[in-house]
């Protein structure tokens, strides 16, 4: 079959609907179809794999209307080839409705059999005359029956959103995750200031915009080419990482000769970043579960010219002092987490998490917290971090800990964590909070504890 970008869009699409997979492996394991594209073809393609992950409950709205044949009863290629048509039709205005539908009728025949595709091209021209006529469940706009189909979110998130927010916040919320957002990068100040790199991204012709609470970050919208293509990639000028993501690690406010532990560190956003602000000086450990994960973090670590990071592959769980050389300055927990706060960036979460997924994951980041609280020497800091907004993975997971841990408080002293004009970053002066909408950046918690030093 020959590789187009609706064909790939479709593999990368039916790849992430396994319950083991996410958006990012079912893209990498498209690689190879992916580098046969045109650069033009790529971008289509990707565009679509997002957009029908953001927009797939309102496109669902509309196959259920035009549809006889029960929803439930669509087999997944069909219904991801309808997806897929339908959002070009309805969100790309640069391809005429007619190429939609054709190229998708063509692409069933290969994926599907005659009937499915007969059955694909009747929905398509129904829809595609009559969708704009529909009118959106119930006419109370707050309702969560409106938010779900207007907004393309999961009713169990929505119900549980409108009793935490309210009808304004939630549709702002909503509004928010759809949105695409920009990419922001983190200046890697070992080699070169952020100004400098500002200016040179703008001899590119990139849109440049400074981020207004990290001292290191630049937003570019739209670059138009991969991030590893951009000027000063190769030579570890900058890595890709959110404005909240950096302000986490500014709150661990790591210093230069310190003992420092990232005790869940992936893929190596934050540990890059203590390094960087330890100017290369003291120890980073770099801890994951996974090792294709630390693998990748020493490669990003080579290519940031940073010295000080090493790796270890240990369970959080079951690791004890004993497992490290000795206890550390400062640990920097980000927690493995529901993920609810990225949405905007990770669009096929919504579709995957449930209520159980945060009440499973809250206990067990409390463990986990737990766990690496053993690791902090008297008188240090802990940093407990989500990419989620959900009140059991932040507030109630450091109220439990704190309960049973009377040698940990949370450390008052958060005068470098910035503010907002109009809108404080801090919960209670105690809490490190962002919102999407709010805050125009990823939703992040983040709470600083320091081990109470029982010295007489």
């Amino acid at each position: 079959m020959k590789v187009d970008s609706r064909h790939t869009a479709l593999k990368i699409l039916l790849g992430s609907v396994k319950t083991r997979s996410n958006l990012d492996k079912s893209i990498d394991d498209a690689q190879s179809e992916m580098e046969s594209l045109s650069r033009q073809d790529r971008n289509l393609c990707i565009a679509i794999v997002f957009g029908v992950l953001r927009h797939r409950g309102y496109i669902d709205f509309i196959i259920k209307s035009f549809s006889k044949k029960p929803f439930g009863k669509l087999d997944d290629p069909v219904l991801y080839i309808l997806r897929i048509a339908l959002f070009q039709i309805i969100f790309l205005d640069r391809i005429p409705a007619f190429a939609a539908i054709n190229t998708s009728i063509e692409l069933a025949k290969k994926r599907t059999n005659k009937g499915a595709a007969g059955f694909i091209n009747a929905i398509l021209r129904k829809a595609e005359q009559n969708y704009q006529t529909l009118a959106l469940p119930d006419q109370n706009k707050n309702s969560s029956a409106h938010i779900c189909v207007r907004y393309s979110m999961p009713a169990w998130l929505i119900k549980r959103w409108l009793k935490a927010h309210g009808g304004e916040k939630t549709q702002s919320l909503c509004q928010s995750i759809n949105t695409i957002p920009p990419i922001t990068l983190r200046v890697n100040t070992l080699k070169m200031k952020r100004k400098k790199l500002g200016a040179l991204l703008e001899t590119r012709d990139f849109c440049v915009e400074y981020t207004k609470q990290s001292p290191d970050g630049i937003q570019i919208s739209n670059p138009g080419k991969p991030v590893t293509e951009i000027e000063g990639f190769d030579q570890g000028l900058f890595q890709i990482q959110d404005e909240a993501a950096q302000i986490v690690t500014q709150i661990l406010d790591p210093r230069p000769g310190e003992t420092i532990l990232d005790a869940c560190a992936g893929l190596g956003g934050k540990a890059c970043h203590i390094a960087q602000l330890m100017n290369n000086q003291g120890s980073v450990m770099a801890a994951d579960l996974e090792s294709h994960k630390l693998d990748s973090l020493d490669a990003e670590a080579r290519r940031l010219g940073i010295e000080n990071i090493q790796t270890q592959q240990i369970n959080l769980l079951t690791a004890t002092i004993k497992d490290f050389k000795g206890y550390f300055d400062r640990v920097l927990l980000d927690a493995p987490c529901s993920g609810l706060g990225v949405m905007r960036r990770n669009p096929d979460t919504k579709w995957k998490r449930s209520l159980k997924d945060i009440l499973r994951l809250a206990a067990k980041q409390k463990k986990m917290l737990t766990a690496a609280a053993n690791l902090v020497k008297p008188g240090g800091i802990l940093v407990y971090a989500v990419c989620s907004c959900e009140p059991e993975e932040n507030k109630q997971v450091i109220r439990a800990f704190l309960q049973k841990r009377k040698d940990y408080s949370l450390d008052t002293n958060m005068d470098g964590i910035p503010t907002l004009s109009n809108s404080k970053l801090k919960t209670s002066g105690l809490f490190f909070k962002t919102y999407p909408d709010a805050h125009h950046m990823d939703g992040f918690f983040a709470a600083r504890l320091r081990r109470i030093d029982k010295k007489p």
